[in-house]
């Protein structure tokens, strides 16, 4: 009998020593602003707050944190990290701020990265065209990579705009469209791309579908300066 307690005992001790050595270990996320929706290993588990438990398998997750009016932020959580509570502060999206436009906009500002078209008022000349359209271009970004007045080409370089925490370029392309022999239009692109400013190249940049403000003059320079056709 003796022998049986002993050993039942033990059992017990072991169980209770296992599960104090493999207890799952907590780390509290708290989130600024706290409407912040969190993702956890690209599952989305909360907002503002969130306890996270690691199992025995598990050194770390992927936490991302979004919220509107807000930069996206992703973050690599350990289990060895040394603090129970863990306090993120989403830093404000001041491109966005800054910019018009973008996906669903349905007030003529969804134009960012497309194409749209200028028909130019009867009784103007190509070179009249011609110049005003160099001159828009040369006034907002200074730089023209082409201008190939034969065939109605312009396309200026990059223009860089910084942020506290990103970069946006911007650039204006144009190509004469040949649509009308009794109509000259033009068609016009503005493109926007953005990136993290701790991020180095080009290759960081990707699609921002918003314009920035600043260039809602060029938008209506194009319209007033040469547009208006029927």
């Amino acid at each position: 009998m003796k022998r049986t307690f002993s050993t039942g005992f033990a059992a017990i001790l072991c169980l209770c020593l296992c599960s104090f050595v493999f207890s799952a270990p907590k780390k509290t996320i708290h989130v600024t602003p706290d409407n912040a929706k969190i993702y956890i290993d690209g599952a989305e588990v909360g907002a503002g707050t969130y306890t996270v438990k690691f199992d025995r398998g598990t050194d770390f997750v992927m936490v991302k944190l979004e919220a509107p009016g807000y930069i996206t932020k992703t973050y690599k959580l350990t289990k060895d990290n040394p603090k129970k509570t863990i306090l993120y502060k989403l830093p404000e999206d001041e491109a966005l701020a800054a910019s018009m436009g973008g996906d669903g906009e349905d007030d003529g500002t969804d134009i960012a990265n497309r194409w749209f078209d200028v028909t130019c008022r009867k009784g103007l000349t190509e070179d009249i065209i011609w110049k005003r359209l160099m001159n828009i271009a040369v006034k907002n970004f200074e730089d023209v990579e082409v201008r190939d007045k034969a065939a109605g080409w312009i396309k200026t370089r990059w223009r860089t705009t910084n942020f506290t925490e990103q970069t946006v370029r911007t650039r204006l392309e144009v190509r004469m469209s040949f649509t009308d022999e009794d109509q000259i239009s033009y068609r016009v692109r503005l493109e926007s791309q953005i990136k993290d400013k701790d991020c180095r190249g080009n290759q960081c940049y990707e699609k921002f579908n918003y314009i920035l403000n600043k260039y809602a003059p060029l938008i209506s320079e194009l319209q007033t300066s040469v547009g208006g056709g029927e």
